[in-house]
């Protein structure tokens, strides 16, 4: 087992470090100035492509510059990954919740047989919505919990646990649906079942990244998303690596044509953003996108 004995470096130091690793500094003033408001760490995850492969050193014309274009591209594509999250998340809510409140009732959630969790998944799923509820400053929540007494809070109505649980609980709910009831509300998203289950849960995962104000750009999400058997979608009609984010950002597109956020505008935002941004092979690849990626059949219809 080897100690951990690295010291923590002070901002010039920093500075130090990197140009000794063959990392040129254009302006010393902007590189400080993201060091101290931005940190070593997160910048440190742009210039990752610039390294000598094995080596912490850099390659030849490697540049401070170009980790903060990157960041800036990255930080930009978040926001508009968020904007896109918060419509598909505030739909699912909605009609998941009305289908499953119409057949099972105000709390049709607290009975094991409505939902398909196995063993003791539907409790810890339960303990985990009570936990958010518990933790809620909605003002329906305050007045369930003052005016009602069966069933006892942190119990209260589907449609109000469905307001204030986490996008992963919704997602778990979502799968934990009969068949039936699973493509109900993946009919209102235009979508097979399967496949609306996968992106619930892979827009989950970008939403916790996203919040986290983790890297999108060069990462792998951790989860793939599936590839619906529609036209345009096979890995041969959309060569685009299921998890990675130019893949999110179009499964994105496709799922906000189920809300009421304006599409064509959010696109043609990401569209302007990226196009600005994807200035050579190496940036588009780190997205996970391919040459052509604007004039992609499902990108642009």
């Amino acid at each position: 087992m080897t100690q951990y004995r690295k010291p923590p470096l002070s901002i010039q130091a920093q500075l130090d470090l990197l140009q000794r690793r063959g990392l040129a500094i254009g302006d010393a003033d902007n590189a400080n100035r993201y060091l101290q408001r931005v940190g070593y760490c997160r910048l440190m995850g742009y210039p990752y492509t610039q390294r000598i492969p094995g080596s912490d050193n850099f390659r030849d014309q490697a540049t401070f510059e170009e980790a903060v274009s990157l960041y800036e591209l990255d930080r930009g594509l978040r926001d508009l990954v968020m904007e896109a999250v918060g419509h598909i998340e505030v739909v699912t809510r909605t009609v998941l919740t009305y289908h499953f409140a119409h057949l099972h009732g105000a709390f049709g959630h607290l009975e094991p047989r409505n939902l398909h969790f196995t063993g003791q998944e539907h409790a810890v799923w339960l303990d985990g919505i009570e936990s958010e509820v518990m933790r809620s400053k909605e003002a329906f929540i305050r007045h369930y919990r003052e005016k009602y007494t069966s069933p006892a809070f942190p119990k209260v109505p589907i449609w109000m646990a469905t307001e204030v649980m986490s996008l992963g609980s919704l997602s778990r709910f979502y799968k934990a649906l009969h068949t039936r009831e699973q493509k109900a509300v993946a009919a209102a998203m235009q979508l097979a079942a399967p496949v609306f289950a996968n992106w619930l849960h892979v827009t989950s995962v970008a939403r916790n990244i996203v919040a986290h104000h983790g890297r999108l750009w060069n990462k792998e999400l951790g989860v793939s998303a599936v590839r619906p058997r529609s036209a345009g979608w096979s890995e041969h009609e959309a060569p685009f690596p299921p998890n990675r984010s130019f893949f999110l950002l179009l499964l994105l597109r496709k799922l906000l044509g189920g809300t009421t956020a304006d599409t064509s505008g959010w696109r043609e935002r990401v569209d302007a953003h990226l196009f600005a941004g994807l200035t050579n092979e190496a940036r588009t690849k780190g997205l996970g996108a391919v040459e052509g990626w604007r004039e992609h059949r499902l990108w642009r219809e």
